[in-house]
């Protein structure tokens, strides 16, 4: 039985290996066709099987000599791009270059005249929606689309990013930020999890804004009838769980006597039964004759089918673009205000000028009287503003930016034309762009903290600092973020110092950094997986 399955296989395995290497050698031919500097890999980046396995395999592939694996493999870990920073662009010599294996090219990137041509050209380079269509775990969304639907998700979605709308995050912010801070004085002003903090800072602020939904900090959340778990642990679980809900099949998602597997779907059905009642209720709201009129994210999706009939979209879209916006709004935010504190932490000299900034530009006012827009571009314009820019610089929300083209296209650097072949992965590098040497020229080299670098008002060339994406796919919610951030950091720093939980010894100010720097991680957007323990101390004591 045994020889005759072997007898089967193996003509099976030597098909495959023959079909692997014809389809290598085609792409190398492409690759070398391009112009551009290539290099060959034996597994392809958006392989599922290859993401699924890599971090099993990386410790074999570490004991390999370098020169076997030095120019492909910082490049084809998925969850680790942005370790690696500038050096495999040094490595091959060349900020734009190809790996070509057996699944496909991918063409990487961190050159400013490539990624400016990327980003603008969004006719000839498009979304790979079948890499991201793993994000439409709760029904078509924005992300995961091209063409004419995401249009029609972005003329929806696009309106409740307002001045209203950013008047309101100025304002909860503001209010989260102080209700967060009492709290955290009670308690001794020890913060032990700053990403648990930041990340429900962020949803209250997000909540309220975006779908007009209070969360009081001081109050303590019960669950809706009918629900095993509240509106805040549903959607923290759904995030916890995302791996698991993204990778795992829902046939077997329901019926896994894993454990993590029943967690991971209570995660599920509780966060998208909570997104049923809020559409419902809006729905209810509409069909009684209010709230037509342009409003929230909430009540512009679920009225836009009643306003417009061209934009009549299915209740799966609805639910996925809530996701998909709660998501960008929420989790991402959160890293970066967890970076920021934390980088803060290390930079006592930094943070006392940001503080003597914020005095001088609100005229040393309470939070609670600062106006937006007034005092959020005067702020933006100091301090606070370099500090933000200066941690998206490092910490990134994205570490790579995915397109790809349907057809052969032509990308022009320095003169000279490159032929691009279809069904090429392209990536821009967001971590290597933002730490190029070539273009980041510092005192310190441009993997450090260098807040006063934006304090010049020079701004960087287009191409060279590109937190939010560039061109037609920018994220709409830019603005929404910075509003958030520099009401946040304002109020905090205003009347509190955060310093490491060690001190704030040269010793132990360069451990919290080191910590800070090793303990990035990669789930759905950069994350300070390991947060350093951090002390806010009232400036009044």
């Amino acid at each position: 039985m045994f020889r005759l399955l072997l007898t089967a296989l193996v003509p099976l395995f030597v098909l495959y290996g023959v079909a692997c290497y014809r389809s290598l050698q085609r792409n190398i031919r492409r690759a070398r066709e391009s112009g551009f500097k290539y290099v060959v890999a034996p597994v392809y980046f958006q392989s599922m099987p290859w993401i699924l396995q890599q971090e099993a395999l990386l410790p074999i592939l570490r004991r390999l000599p370098k020169a076997l694996t030095r120019s492909w493999l910082p490049l084809s870990l998925f969850f680790r791009i942005w370790d690696s920073g500038y050096e495999p662009f040094e490595t091959i010599g060349a900020d734009t270059f190809i790996v070509a294996s057996p699944g496909g090219n991918v063409l990487w990137t961190c050159e400013p005249e490539i990624i400016m041509q990327l980003s603008n050209r969004h006719a000839d380079f498009t979304k790979p929606v079948d890499m991201l269509g793993i994000l439409n775990l709760y029904g078509p969304t924005i992300t995961a689309s091209e063409g004419e639907e995401h249009r029609k998700y972005r003329k929806i979605a696009s309106p409740s990013f307002n001045e209203t709308t950013h008047r309101t995050v100025w304002r909860e912010a503001i209010h989260q930020a102080e209700s967060m801070l009492e709290a955290w004085n009670r308690d001794g002003g020890l913060v032990s999890d700053l990403n648990l903090n930041a990340n429900r800072f962020t949803l209250h602020v997000l909540s309220k804004a975006l779908f007009n939904k209070e969360m009081p900090w001081d109050t303590n959340a019960v669950k809706a009838h009918g629900h095993e778990l509240t509106y805040a642990e549903a959607i923290g679980a759904a995030f916890k769980y995302n791996h698991t809900l993204f990778m795992t099949p829902r046939a077997v998602l329901n019926h896994s006597p894993l454990q993590g597997h029943k967690l991971a779907k209570q995660a599920y059905t509780e966060f998208r039964r909570y997104m049923e009642e809020m559409v419902d209720e809006q729905k209810k709201a509409a069909d009684s004759g209010g709230g037509l009129e342009e409003g929230n994210l909430l009540e512009n999706f679920v009225n836009a089918r009643q306003r417009n009939d061209a934009l009549r979209i299915p209740d799966a879209a609805v639910f996925g673009n809530l996701f998909i916006f709660i998501l960008a709004g929420h989790e991402t935010s959160a890293n970066t205000m967890s970076f920021a504190l934390s980088l803060l932490a290390c930079r006592p000299d930094f943070q006392e000028a940001l503080r003597a900034d914020v005095e001088a530009r609100t005229d040393d006012r309470d939070p609670a009287t600062w106006n937006y827009p007034q005092d959020y571009t005067r702020l933006m314009e100091g301090h606070v503003g370099a500090l933000m820019s200066e941690t998206m610089r490092l910490f990134t929300v994205l570490p790579f930016f995915p397109t790809t083209n349907e057809r052969a296209q032509i990308l022009s650097v320095g003169g000279v034309k490159h032929v691009v072949a279809p069904k090429t992965l392209f990536m821009i590098n967001t971590g290597a762009v933002h730490r190029n040497p070539k273009h980041w020229s510092m005192p310190d080299p441009p993997s450090s903290f260098q807040p006063e670098l934006w304090l010049s008002g020079n701004a960087p060339l287009p191409g060279l600092f590109i937190p939010f994406a560039e061109g037609f796919r920018s994220c709409m919610g830019s603005r929404f973020a910075r509003v958030e951030f520099c009401a946040a950091i304002a109020t905090i720093c205003k009347n509190y110092t955060v310093m490491p939980d060690g001190g704030v010894g040269q010793a132990a100010l360069r451990k919290a950094e080191e910590q800070v720097f090793s303990g990035v991680g990669f789930e759905l957007g950069l994350k300070l997986k390991t947060p350093i323990l951090l002390r806010f101390v009232s400036r009044a004591s």
